[in-house]
């Protein structure tokens, strides 16, 4: 799991069906104060209904298997598995780090 930053949002005319009603965000992985880790990549994420937005400090998990269970759990076995390995798991208001508090 990695605490990123929403940076951007990824709109798509046109998705996999195991996608509809869900958002692509950009999200960018923060050190522990809050700050953006310098020269790392974005990724995009699927945001499972939890309704984050640009701004907002989120963890990700970025594994296929977190997906399976997440997302796939109580799919019929005949269904096609969703197609990501970065989802958005929680979206985070505050933490702490070295006695600071971060948001």
């Amino acid at each position: 799991m990695r605490l990123c930053r929403v940076t951007g949002s990824v709109v798509a005319s046109q998705k996999s069906d195991q996608l509809h009603a869900r958002k692509l965000l950009l999200v960018a992985p923060l050190a522990a104060d809050g700050s953006l880790l310098d020269g790392a990549a974005e990724d995009v994420a699927l945001d499972p209904g939890l309704s984050a937005g640009v701004g907002d400090a989120v963890l990700v998990a970025k594994e296929g298997a977190v997906v399976a269970q997440l997302l796939d759990a109580d799919a019929p076995p005949e269904a096609l598995p969703t197609p990501a390995n970065v989802v958005i798991i929680a979206v985070v208001d505050e933490w702490e780090a070295d006695g600071q508090l971060a948001r």
